[in-house]
């Protein structure tokens, strides 16, 4: 069987294959590539009388004296079972990048060592999970590793890789593959967290919206200033989220949770004198309620997300929360992120998701992000990491050799 490797594919070809590739990730797309503007990029593959049969979004970033590091990310767009045809592709892109001063390939492809339910993990009750990403993960990673891979390590921290090497989703269908319908998904959770979702939240003012529009980028970044406060870290800019609106206008949406302030404390004042035990409760409610208005206004924005939905036509269907902002100075009792969480859930239902990733987390299951998405029910993913094709072991060493002298440096300030 003769393959043909090129470079430099026309998008609209290469867009044409890797979303009807089954189960690929929007990383792969053209569009991520525009997206990533610091780094070059290039769309190769193999083809076969004419028809591409695998390819790769290469992202370049420029290292030093001409060299360069190559990213595949979630890559490569391949049958990683079909030997001959992984074999010559990797024959071809070490050709490739030797060419263009590559020192080395990474990629860390969308596979997992293990997913299981965190109720599972924590307490061992033995819940039946609905498994789709380690489908012939040994064999995978053998083959992977048998034609030059180099695996990257097991390690848990959430910073550790590019990529963070555990994740939890959310299941969209049971066990047989059958959609959930809303209540059964808000059933999926602890009651403890179910509780404030739906009703509750409606009483009380709470209301959800989503968007497309690019001009809503702002209000996004004003809540996730809040939480760039809060935690000391710092996140994207806006025009960053702008860019990613720009290049993905049928995937890239965002979710909103304002709280219409004068009906919530309608509901507190009416629940009063309903309940006198609340009293007391519902009076310090709604004085926080008034300064919560004199301060932001009306209707509030208490929560923002961008999610991206899948680009992939085929295969498993999977939206990417990924990022999510709070500004906790507006009503944290009413549990916002609870419903902000079930409204964009119930959304990618609605649009035909198998599974809702809701993004890294520390391997250990014990940091702040973890904790939070815990309360949702979700499955646990161990991702097999990152793998490197090492094109020059000198290169390659001096490099890792300049990135821990950085790292040490950077860890005595």
């Amino acid at each position: 069987m003769k393959y043909e490797f090129k470079s430099g594919i026309n998008k609209a070809e290469y867009d044409s294959f890797v979303n009807n590739f089954p189960s690929t990730s929007f990383m792969q797309t053209s569009s991520w590539a525009d997206v990533k503007t610091a780094w070059e990029h290039d769309f190769v593959g193999m083809y076969e009388k004419d028809k591409i049969v695998c390819a790769a979004m290469i992202l370049k970033r420029n290292l030093f004296l001409g060299k360069k590091l190559f990213y595949i990310p979630r890559g490569l767009v391949i049958d990683y079972k079909n030997k001959k045809l992984l074999e010559m592709f990797v024959l071809e892109l070490k050709k490739y990048a030797k060419k263009n001063g590559a020192i080395d390939i990474k990629i860390d492809p969308f596979i997992c060592f293990s997913e299981d339910n965190i109720q599972n993990i924590k307490k061992n009750k033995g819940i039946e999970v609905r498994k789709s990403f380690t489908n012939d993960t040994a064999e995978i990673t053998a083959n992977l590793e048998e034609f030059g891979f180099i695996h990257g390590g097991f390690k848990k921290e959430v910073n550790a890789y590019i990529q963070p090497r555990y994740t939890m989703t959310i299941s969209l269908k049971d066990i047989n593959g059958k959609p959930l319908d809303k209540e059964e998904l808000r059933r999926s959770f602890p009651k403890n967290t179910r509780n404030y979702i739906g009703t509750y939240q409606e009483e009380r003012g709470v209301e959800f919206s989503f968007s497309t529009d690019p001009k809503d980028v702002k209000d996004l970044v004003s809540v996730l200033h809040c939480t760039e406060e809060r935690q000391h870290i710092a996140l994207r800019s806006e025009t960053y989220f702008n860019k990613v609106m720009e290049c993905f206008p049928k995937n890239a949406v965002l979710f909103f949770a304002r709280v219409d302030i004068d009906k919530y404390i309608s509901f507190l004042k009416k629940d009063m004198k309903e309940h006198e035990n609340k009293k007391e409760f519902c009076e310090k409610q709604i004085k926080e309620a008034e300064i919560v208005k004199k301060e932001f206004g009306p209707k509030p924005l208490a929560g923002a997300t961008i999610v991206m939905m899948p680009t992939c036509k085929t295969g498993t269907k999977v939206a990417s929360f990924l990022y999510a902002g709070t500004n906790t100075k507006i009503l944290p009792s009413l549990k916002i992120t609870n419903g902000l969480m079930f409204y964009r859930l119930c959304y990618c239902l609605d649009n035909g998701c198998d599974y809702c990733d809701l993004g890294g987390i520390d391997g250990s299951l014990e940091d702040h992000l973890a904790t939070f998405k815990s309360k949702f029910n979700p499955n646990v993913l161990e991702l097999v990491g990152e793998y490197d094709l090492i094109i020059s072991k000198l290169w390659y060493s001096l490099f890792n050799l300049g990135m821990n002298v950085l790292k040490f440096i950077r860890s005595k300030r």
